[in-house]
């Protein structure tokens, strides 16, 4: 008798929950799973549980692990628990495109390999389709569902990366919708940084998408971090949107970046005029404290920054967005550890200037205790590898907070939540 391994399905949605057994092994014999992938820049992850087998010689990862990277019953817990092999710290997991995700699992019973399998998770597949938007100065990738029709559009913007979020453009198209992950800076043919970017350049590519054949003229909005931002500033500027959509937001327009920092240069214009930023304050202490954990080879957070800039909130009234202007429901979700900034505290300050507002009871607001920086779609799925830290170079490293199962929770029930609101906010059309 020899162990194996069972998974069904081998092909699936990166979002479908798969069965995972072990079968054919000695009755209350330890058995191992070994899982592991690779990210964009071909960093190795990895995982691995340990389960006792029942009186019939089998097991499945659903149940209690007796070891392994995660200690949760979780079916999907050898996937969110990965990580960065060359890292004590587990690192970043870079997905942006929208390329399938092949998991190899290597099965060992006393320490011996005796199977192992590949299995496949996709974004989209045949029944969805993938263009290459470059109309005019709109650049980004379109997707949309095979058969033809009018669907609900989503646009979906990008963070404090730049680029372009196709692997969840596609996933949602998957859905019923037709997405745009929409690049603004750091492509070929836009801006290298985040600075600068006209308002106008989003309005025309949301004409260009309400348009589209595939396209029912509803256009929703969905960003996360500064695509978060983002995406408040527009709905508060242009009257366009079906729905928003931010996680992890600020609720006030952030300074512009270089090389991906923070620099002081302006963010965002609009009509040719820069529109005022926050304008980041410091104390010394600050600096020398995170000068400290550096030498320290400690994570680094930046939320100390923050305090010190967010403390006098009348000075700040400038840079605020005006979410009270926003004519559609919208949807805001938050880590209550979030280390970047204070997105939970952004989301409570917005939630409190939205009280009494025409859509004050059809607007959505998430919090999420043990959850970090990166919390939810379009940057987190259940499936993928849980984010916490980043080396940023040499030795430092950053943490967005929370912790792996803590972000994957929130990532999980997020993921429902999001598609239910934008259910409910399309509901004629789909």
């Amino acid at each position: 008798m020899t162990a194996t391994l069972q998974v069904n399905p081998i092909h699936s949605y990166i979002d479908e929950e798969l069965i995972i057994k072990i079968v054919g092994a000695k009755k209350n014999t330890k058995v191992t799973i070994h899982a592991s992938t690779y990210d964009e820049k071909q960093k190795k992850f990895r995982s691995y549980a340990s389960f006792v087998t029942n009186e019939e010689g089998t097991a499945n990862v659903s149940q209690q692990p007796v070891a392994g990277t995660h200690v949760e019953a979780d079916p999907s817990g050898l996937f969110w628990s990965m990580e960065h092999s060359g890292s004590k710290l587990g690192d970043y997991y870079e997905k942006n495109n929208a390329d399938k995700i092949s998991i190899d699992l290597v099965l060992q019973v006393e320490g011996k390999e005796v199977d192992a399998i590949t299995i496949n998770r996709y974004f989209y597949m045949n029944d969805t389709i993938k263009e290459t938007v470059q109309h005019g100065k709109t650049i980004g990738t379109l997707f949309h569902p095979k058969h033809k029709g009018q669907y609900p559009a989503v646009i979906i913007l990008s963070g404090s990366d730049g680029g372009a979020q196709e692997h969840a453009a596609a996933l949602l198209a998957t859905k019923g919708y037709t997405t745009l992950a929409l690049a603004y800076f750091g492509v070929e043919g836009l801006p290298k940084d985040l600075e600068n970017i006209p308002l106008e350049y989003f309005q025309e590519a949301t004409k260009w998408l309400k348009n589209h054949p595939y396209v029912n003229g509803d256009i929703n909005l969905m960003g996360h971090s500064r695509g978060g931002e983002l995406a408040l500033l527009l709905g508060a500027t242009f009257d366009d949107y079906q729905s928003i959509i931010a996680s992890a937001p600020s609720a006030y327009m952030t300074p512009g970046m270089k090389n991906g920092i923070f620099s002081p240069v302006p963010s965002w214009t609009s009509n040719q005029q820069t529109l005022v930023n926050v304008k980041f304050k410091f104390r010394f202490k600050t600096i020398t404290s995170m000068l400290k954990n550096w030498i320290l080879k400690k994570q680094i957070s930046y939320l100390s920054i923050w305090d010190d800039t967010l403390k006098k909130q009348k000075a700040l009234e400038k840079a605020r967005i005006p979410v009270e202007n926003i004519h559609s429901p919208m949807l805001l979700i938050a880590g209550e550890g979030d280390q970047l900034w204070p997105s939970s505290q952004y989301v409570k300050i917005m939630e409190a200037n939205l009280q009494n507002t025409k859509w004050s009871k059809s607007n959505r607001y998430l919090y999420y205790e043990n959850a970090g920086h990166f919390l939810s779609f379009p940057y987190s799925l259940v499936n993928l590898p849980a984010n916490v830290f980043m080396n940023i170079g040499g030795k430092m490293t950053m943490t967005f907070g929370g912790s792996k199962r803590g972000n994957a929770e929130a990532a999980k029930d997020s993921w429902k939540q999001i598609l239910t609101f934008l259910d409910e906010n399309n509901i004629d059309e789909i």
